[in-house]
């Protein structure tokens, strides 16, 4: 990897948050988590799938990394429940910024991408035409062979895991994002809640500065003729894309069937598993925009 992809990742994962939504109207999507040093770290639990049930509270939580998670931090998610952690980064990601762990956590880095090589290649393509970019991206985050791999083992994991997931990339955006997509349509959630969710990750990601902007073009010696911004967001474009890269099988849950090898059986545990009668418990935030 080289210095430049290496200080534009940094650059990145510092950058000062600024909570923003423009959405309006009723939604229903995952818990915020209030941790000192994790960002954008929310429970899934209370999510209501198709068939009347809703998403167990502190089975499945997404987050940015963990790297800068106090000790507070750590027990607040050892008393959720949380036992597993998957890291969806990559290696040379996970060298710059490693996760902090409880000991007896079971952690397993499950990357989407290969290399680093190939995050570099997408921040030069960002800073020609960021938006439109991102968006290409977003089908081969589906069904890449590295993604396939990368989807098939997080959901071995979830199959065979104990107690509370929680998974994770480097800001909890794109990779994060695409596999709790996965995962909420596994468990029979409609499209809508997904892309909601998907969404509210706005409420946490920060604004690049135009410094950082500057610093970006100064190091890949190209003009950032686009808004680099929208490396930061969670455009509706993108999950749409996601989506729709799965609509050869069918949706989400057929491409889990045709590509992941997931069968009836496989479903029929995760639900059990991860949700339970709606009555049960209260989670998910009914959040209204106005």
């Amino acid at each position: 990897m080289n210095e430049g992809t290496r200080h534009i990742i940094q650059q990145i994962n510092h950058v000062e948050l600024e909570n923003e939504h423009d959405d309006g109207g009723w939604k229903i999507v995952s818990r915020p988590i209030d941790l000192a040093g994790v960002q954008n770290i929310r429970d899934m639990g209370g999510i209501p799938t198709r068939d009347g049930r809703t998403i167990r509270p502190g089975m499945l939580v997404r987050s940015a990394n963990l790297h800068k998670a106090t000790d507070a931090d750590l027990e607040a998610l050892d008393r959720l429940g949380v036992r597993t952690v998957i890291d969806l980064r990559t290696k040379q990601e996970r060298s710059l910024e490693e996760d902090r762990l409880l000991p007896g956590w079971r952690y397993e880095a499950i990357p989407v991408f290969d290399e680093m090589e190939e995050l570099g290649k997408q921040l030069t393509g960002i800073v020609k035409d960021p938006g439109t970019f991102i968006a290409a991206i977003y089908p081969q985050m589906l069904e890449s062979p590295g993604a396939i791999a990368c989807w098939k083992a997080c959901f071995n994991e979830l199959l065979d895991g104990d107690g509370g997931t929680l998974w994770h990339c480097t800001q909890g955006k794109d990779r994060t994002g695409g596999l709790a997509a996965l995962i909420l349509a596994a468990l029979d959630v409609d499209d809508t809640l997904i892309v909601d969710d998907y969404l509210e990750t706005n409420r946490f990601m920060p604004r690049i500065s135009s410094k950082l902007t500057r610093k970006v073009e100064a190091i890949l010696g190209a003009r950032a003729d686009g808004d680099i911004n929208q490396f930061l967001i969670a455009a509706p474009a993108y999950i749409h894309a996601f989506m729709h890269a799965a609509a050869p099988y069918g949706g989400l849950v057929g491409f889990l069937r045709e590509r992941v090898g997931l069968d009836d059986a496989a479903f029929a545990r995760l639900r059990a598993r991860y949700t339970e009668p709606s009555d049960a418990r209260r989670g998910a935030v009914v959040r209204r925009f106005a």
